[in-house]
C-alpha cells in the first residue's frame, strides 16, 4: 500500500475518508523517532473540489524534540478529456517545534566534587533556545486517468523559519517532488485462478530537498480485499547513501482498511545505513458504495467524478 499517498488518493477519487497512521523509525538503540499522522478528505462533487486535512506529530525520543504541524488542502478538479483529469491543489500549514530544555544539562550545572546537578544554569545557550511557531505553504499538481498518474508537489514555498535558536534564523529550503504511477488490470478476462478485481499498481517518487535526493519505488498487487506489496527506498543525504527494502500487506473489510509495512535497512560496511521503518495504518471510507464492495479496489478511478 502506498501509505504516503493515502490522503492524496482519497482526494483524487473524490472519496470521503479518514485515516490514522503510526510510524516508527529506529537506528539501533540510540536513536528513535515516533510519528503519528491523522488525515481526512471531504468531497464536494457538484462544486468540483475537495478538501483535505492532515495532522502530523513527530517526536525524536533521544533529545525530546517534538514537531507538530496541521495542514489544510484545497483541491480543484478540471476535466481535460473524457476520462483524464487535472487537479491543482494549495496547502496551508501551521507548525510548532518544541524542545524540552529541562532535559539538557549544561556544564555549569555539574558539581564534580559531589556529583550534584544544579537546577539552574547561566549558560547563554539556555536563554536562546525556545519553541517556534510558523506557517508553511505548499502546492501540488496532478494529472491522471484510470491507468496512470503524474504529479508534482512543492513544499515550504514561503521558506518558514523553523530554528529553535531565537538569535539565528533558519529558512527551510523548498522541497520539490515528482510522482508517477501506473495501474494494470491483471485479470481482465475474469480467469478463475485469480480474484475478479486484481490489479498491479506501480508507483515512483523522486524528492529533492536541501542537496539531498530521496527515491521511492513501490509495487503492489491487489486481489480484491487483500493486497501485498514491495517497496524500495534509495536516499542520498549529505553524500551518504541510505537504502531500504520492505514489504506491506493490507486488508479491506467493508468500509475499513488495515495495513502493515516494514522496511529493512540495507547495511554496508564502514558506511552510514538507514533506519528500520515500521508502519501501521487504519482508514475508514464513508462511501455507501464501499460497503457493497462494488469493485472499488483500484487506486486510480474516475467514475465517481461524474
Amino acid at each position: 500500500m502506498v501509505w504516503c499517498g493515502m490522503k492524496l488518493l482519497g482526494q483524487i477519487k473524490n472519496l470521503n475518508k479518514v485515516g490514522l497512521l503510526y510510524n516508527s523509525l529506529s537506528l539501533g538503540q540510540s536513536s528513535e523517532m515516533d510519528n503519528k499522522y491523522l488525515f481526512g478528505t471531504l468531497s464536494f462533487d457538484r462544486s468540483k473540489f475537495s478538501l483535505g486535512f492532515d495532522i502530523n506529530s513527530l517526536k525524536v525520543v533521544s533529545n525530546d524534540l517534538s514537531i507538530n504541524i496541521f495542514k489544510f488542502t484545497y483541491v480543484y478538479k478540471i476535466q481535460v478529456s473524457n476520462r483524464t483529469y487535472f487537479l491543482p491543489a494549495l496547502t496551508l500549514g501551521v507548525g510548532n517545534n518544541q524542545f524540552d530544555k529541562e532535559s539538557l544539562v549544561f556544564e555549569d550545572q555539574l558539581d564534580v566534587t559531589t556529583g550534584f546537578i544544579n537546577t539552574e544554569t547561566i549558560d547563554p545557550l539556555g536563554e536562546i533556545i525556545e519553541n517556534v511557531n510558523y506557517f508553511d505553504l505548499g502546492a501540488s499538481f496532478i494529472l491522471h486517468n484510470e491507468d496512470y498518474i503524474l504529479g508534482l508537489s512543492l513544499k515550504h514555498l514561503n521558506r518558514p523559519n523553523t530554528s529553535l535558536n531565537k538569535e539565528k534564523k533558519y529558512s527551510t529550503p523548498i522541497s520539490l517532488s515528482f510522482q508517477a504511477g501506473y495501474e494494470f488490470d491483471v485479470n481482465p478476462y475474469d480467469q478463475s485462478f485469480l480474484p475478479r478485481h486484481t490489479y498491479l499498481f506501480t508507483y515512483f517518487s523522486l524528492t529533492s530537498f536541501n542537496k539531498s535526493l530521496y527515491l521511492n519505488l513501490i509495487e503492489e498487487i491487489r486481489m480484491g480485499e487483500f493486497s501485498v506489496g514491495l517497496n524500495q527506498k534509495i536516499s542520498n543525504v549529505d553524500q551518504f547513501n541510505l537504502n531500504n527494502l520492505g514489504f506491506s500487506v493490507a486488508l479491506s473489510l467493508e468500509n475499513f482498511e488495515f495495513g502493515f509495512s516494514y522496511s529493512f535497512p540495507v547495511r554496508s560496511m564502514a558506511k552510514v545505513h538507514s533506519p528500520s521503518i515500521f508502519e501501521i495504518i487504519l482508514t475508514f471510507d464513508f462511501s455507501k458504495f464501499r460497503r457493497n464492495q462494488r469493485g472499488f479496489f483500484k487506486h486510480l478511478q474516475t467514475d465517481n467524478y461524474r
